[in-house]
Order: structure tokens, then sequence, then C-alpha cells
């Protein structure tokens, strides 16, 4: 089943038990979560945003928070039977992609989470963390499903409008800039490998030419649809025609 471990330096195992000799410390944890609060939101108000609510998440089933679109790695994880345990939040922190890839025996498997915490102490106690979230919590912070989609890809793209006062709305462009650091700059910003994609003009592009790309996908680029909801695709658009935009 995992014959791919060794493709992945960072796992020296992917499901197993933590260093000997580290204790855990759920308040430095909370601390530690400060790290993740760009993307994930816990308590009993915590809503999904660009990652999942994690209120209660020690004991959940992979891929099963109310409302939140999953990536398809993460979804078949889910599917195969994952459930969430300290030692497995530790493990996929390391290396989310890695993770999946010798889950799931595949590896082309990716994560929507780019985000990596490099101290094994620091993975220890945000784990403990979130353990000490309960299962009241975890119901009272799950929203209403999302509506599913029925329009086609064409369609969604053509029924886009962007309004000055929604590419200047403080709030969409705080939630498209925390997407474009979570997973855009990859591939298009400061962190992209000479090649790897171009790196974006801030003030060149369309809102809707954006849009386009990002839901439908081009050539070598993801169709982000498949991971990112409609309103954080736009939210995205609003964060790359911002002034403050930068790549």
């Amino acid at each position: 089943m995992f014959r791919f471990a060794p493709l992945i330096s960072a796992l020296v195992v992917v499901i197993g038990s933590a260093t000997p000799g580290l204790s855990q410390d759920a308040t430095a944890g909370e601390a530690v979560f400060k790290k993740c609060k760009a993307c994930h939101q816990i308590g009993a108000d915590a809503k999904n945003g660009v990652g999942p609510v994690l209120t209660g998440v020690i004991g959940r089933p992979a891929g099963s928070a109310d409302g939140y679109r999953y990536g398809k790695g993460l979804a078949a994880a889910g599917e195969k039977g994952l459930v969430w345990t300290e030692e497995l939040v530790t493990n996929f922190v390391t290396d989310p992609n890695g993770f999946l890839q010798v889950y799931l025996d595949d590896p082309k498997a990716k994560s929507k989470m780019s985000f990596k915490l490099k101290d094994e102490k620091d993975r220890l106690d945000v784990a403990a963390y979130l353990a000490t979230t309960t299962d009241a919590d975890a119901a009272a912070a799950q929203p209403e499903p999302a509506p599913e989609e029925t329009r086609t890809v064409e369609e969604v793209i053509d029924d886009q409008v962007f309004t000055e006062d929604f590419l200047a709305d403080p709030a969409n462009i705080k939630t498209g800039k925390d997407i474009w650091f979570a997973q855009c700059t990859h591939c298009h910003g400061f962190k992209a490998y000479p090649g790897k994609a171009p790196k974006l003009k801030a003030g060149k592009y369309k809102p809707e030419f954006v849009f386009k790309r990002v839901y439908k996908g081009f050539k070598k680029m993801p169709a982000w649809r498949d991971s990112y909801s409609i309103d954080e695709i736009r939210a995205i658009v609003a964060y790359v025609k911002s002034p403050g935009f930068s790549p």
C-alpha cells in the first residue's frame, strides 16, 4: 500500500506514532493555530472559509465538514475510511500532498492545503489543541450545505458580473488574498519555480477573464471549481484586480 513512501522525504511514517519524548501542549497549540487562521476557523461560531471548520475535527471522517467543498484527494481519503486522530493530523500537516499520496497509494493525489508546519513540536501541539473541541461545538459550527450547482460551466462563466462595489469590497479582497497566498502563489507568484506558470501582472486582466481561467482551468492549470466555490473564485478576482495585488 505504501510503495510511494520513499518518494516523500518529509514523511518518515505517515500512519504511525509521533517521535518519542515530545510532549503535547494544547495551550501552546492554541498559539500555533494562529498560523492556520488565514484558512480555518474553530469554535461554536466558526464558519467554513478557504478551509473547512476544524471544530471537532479529531474523530471526524476526512472530507465530511458540512457545506465545505473538498478537493478530490481528501474526499477520496474520506471515502476510503480516513478518520482524523491526533497522530494523523500531526502527519498530515507535515506534508498534505505526501500524506494523501501514500494513504491513497496514488502519486498524483493532491490536497487543497499547501501549508506545512515545519516544527514537529508545533504539529503535536496544534493537534492537541484541535482535540480540545467537542462534538457539541462542531454541531453548532456547521453551516447549511451549499446548494448544488446545476448550470453548465459556460453558463456559470457567462453569468458573472463584477461591479466596482464588489471589486472594491474589503471583505471580498481579503478572502481572495487568503486563497491566493494559500494556493495560487505556488505557481503564479513569488513562490513559483521559474517557468512553472506565468507571474501575473497587476491590473492587466479583465475580471471576467480571471474568473474564467480560475473556474474553467487552462492547459496545465486545473479547474479550481472542483476545489473552490463560485463565491471564493469571485473573491480571488477581487484580490487580483485590487490595487494591493502582489503576486
